[in-house]
């Protein structure tokens, strides 16, 4: 007897976008200053070597920022998952202590439902022209870039943990972030691929996997 299941556009078919990021045509500051601490998910209790000192628990935590304003911008288009994070340094491996700056950042975004991202991120943005100035943002990959590249360089204030080494401290700091490269330098180091995805609804049946 029939199921009763019928396929709908309307369900859930998850497509997922593979975000990599390597400092290679940027000049990223390592410097004590506002555009330093790349990018980073990891917090200075990530560690077993916590910063040694202030400038570098500051750094840890512009990073932290860094990847929070570009998730705060990524789940501004849809719901979705991020997936998989990976973190490297100068020399290769990835972070293994809080004095480590990354020099390359790799994550998948999940949305389950990816339709309108494409005129969600035109619409933040108030044009269909990339961060780069020049792109014309037509596909949802391309939108996942712009909005990583925006975040990464979105100049931010707040009051966040920061690890102070010298004294062995935790303090509570108003923390500033501001760009730490060019949104052109920025865009050339970044990469976004759809990576997998489900197909919904098929116009033939004369197989199950395609």
């Amino acid at each position: 007897m029939p199921s009763g299941f019928q396929q709908d556009s309307n369900q859930l078919s998850p497509n997922f976008y593979r975000v990599v990021w390597v400092a290679s045509t940027g000049t990223y500051a390592t410097a004590d200053g506002n555009d330093n601490g790349a990018i980073t998910p990891n917090s200075a209790d990530s560690f077993s070597t916590l910063p040694t000192t202030l400038v570098k628990g500051k750094a840890r935590a512009r990073g932290n920022m860094r990847f929070r304003n570009v998730i705060n911008r990524l789940t501004g288009l849809a719901d979705c998952q991020i997936l998989d994070i990976e973190t490297g340094i100068s020399g290769g491996g990835p972070e293994t202590a809080g004095d480590d700056q990354v020099t390359s950042l790799a994550f998948t975004v999940r949305y389950d439902r990816d339709a309108g991202v494409v005129a969600a991120c035109t619409g933040l943005n108030g044009s269909a022209t990339g961060a780069d100035g020049s792109t014309s943002i037509t596909t949802v990959a391309l939108a996942v870039k712009d909005q990583f590249v925006r975040g990464f360089r979105d100049a931010t204030t707040a009051t966040v943990r920061v690890y102070n080494g010298s004294s062995g401290t935790d303090n509570m700091l108003s923390i500033t972030v501001a760009a730490p490269d060019t949104a052109a330098d920025i865009w050339a180091d970044t990469t976004v691929t759809r990576i997998d995805g489900t197909e919904v609804t098929t116009t033939d049946s004369s197989g199950a996997a395609e």
